[in-house]
């Protein structure tokens, strides 16, 4: 027989009746994804939870988001023609030409996570 394993909670002891898994780790995306989850949508999340598919859900979205994040780099350091030469020839404008790149996509993907 298995023996039941037992969580104080006050004064109270609650049978804890699974075991949950340990959250996988997650970029930044992932992380923003998952407080949105249960900040915005805590039915969404709990449901999630119950069915045992958070850990999956979140992975997912967490690999789609960095995905989405180098393919708009890459487009928009086409568009803007930032090139390697550019970084040989004059590193501080590539700087910053990559630093606005990079904030405009970070927005771009916070707008489409909320």
């Amino acid at each position: 027989m298995k023996e039941i394993k037992y969580n104080r909670v006050g004064d109270y002891e609650i049978p804890s009746l699974k075991q949950e898994r340990p959250l996988p780790n997650l970029s930044r995306f992932g992380r923003e994804y998952q407080r949105i989850l249960k900040e915005i949508h805590p039915g969404h999340y709990l449901a999630l939870r119950a069915k045992d598919e958070l850990n999956e859900e979140l992975i997912r979205v967490d690999k789609e988001l960095n995905q989405r994040y180098e393919i708009l780099i890459e487009q928009y350091k086409v568009s803007r023609n930032i090139t390697k030469e550019l970084k040989e020839q004059d590193q501080m404008k590539w700087v910053q030409e990559m630093n606005n790149i990079k904030s405009c996509v970070e927005e771009i993907i916070w707008n489409e996570i909320d």
